[in-house]
């Protein structure tokens, strides 16, 4: 086990989510990371982080939802839904590569709930 001194700091970094929307930096550097996401809409939203591995993410048969199952080796995290005005923290390490934030609430994604992030 590294001693504390030895660990690399975490990177914060501000996501928001309002209905139909993700706000956040669109490129970060690689390692260890705390998402700081603040809902600032009326309703309740989750939030999923998925590698990216396809343009269009696969939907369930409801048509309205993303195909988490399909996607599990890619989920590297997920937040359960927060409530309007709070602040919940999702720590994850990631890799260079592309990303995948989104809202997997009923119609959310179709309605554009979802953002891009380029990890370095």
């Amino acid at each position: 086990m590294a001693a504390a001194s030895d660990r690399r700091p975490l990177r914060f970094v501000s996501v928001r989510e309002r209905d139909f929307s993700i706000h956040t930096a669109r490129r970060i550097v690689s390692g260890d990371v705390r998402l700081s996401v603040a809902n600032e809409g009326p309703d309740a939203h989750e939030l999923i982080v998925v590698r990216s591995i396809v343009r269009r993410l696969p939907l369930r048969r409801d048509g309205m939802t993303v195909d988490e199952e399909a996607l599990k080796p890619e989920i590297l995290g997920t937040l359960e839904p927060g409530e309007p005005r709070t602040r919940r923290t999702l720590e994850l390490h990631l890799a260079p590569g592309r990303y995948e934030l989104l809202c997997n609430m009923s119609g959310h994604y179709l309605g554009g709930m979802h953002r891009e992030l380029v990890v370095r």
